[in-house]
C-alpha cells in the first residue's frame, strides 16, 4: 500500500510505546543502524521489535509476537517515493511505500 505519513511522527509513536495493562515496554537498544525493543507493548500485545534504518529514505520494521503456539511476524518495508500532495492528510510530509 502507498500512504502519506510523517516518518518522524510514526517513529516517535513507536519509541514512546506506553505501558498497556501489565505489559511494560523496554527501552530500545541501538547497535549501528538497528534499534531493538526486547519488549514493546502495542495493540497485538507484547512484541519484540527490530527497526533497521537503511538510509534517510528507507527502513524496515520487524515485529514478532509469541502467544502460545501461534507465533506471528509482521514485516514493514518502507521507503520514500515522493512528496505528499496537498489533498492528502499531511501536506509537506513524505509518501512512504509500505508492504
Amino acid at each position: 500500500m502507498t500512504r502519506c505519513v510523517d516518518p518522524t511522527v510514526a517513529m516517535k509513536a513507536t519509541f514512546s510505546s506506553p505501558s498497556v495493562g501489565n505489559c511494560v515496554s523496554a527501552k530500545p537498544e541501538r547497535s549501528d543502524n538497528k534499534y531493538t525493543f526486547a519488549n514493546r507493548c502495542d495493540y497485538m500485545g507484547p512484541v519484540s521489535t527490530v527497526i533497521t534504518v537503511h538510509s534517510d529514505e528507507s527502513y524496515t520494521e520487524l515485529n514478532e509476537l509469541s502467544v502460545g503456539n501461534l507465533p506471528r511476524k509482521e514485516l514493514v518495508v518502507a521507503h520514500r517515493v515522493g512528496d505528499c500532495q496537498d489533498d492528502t492528510q499531511n501536506s509537506g510530509g513524505s509518501s512512504v511505500l509500505a508492504h
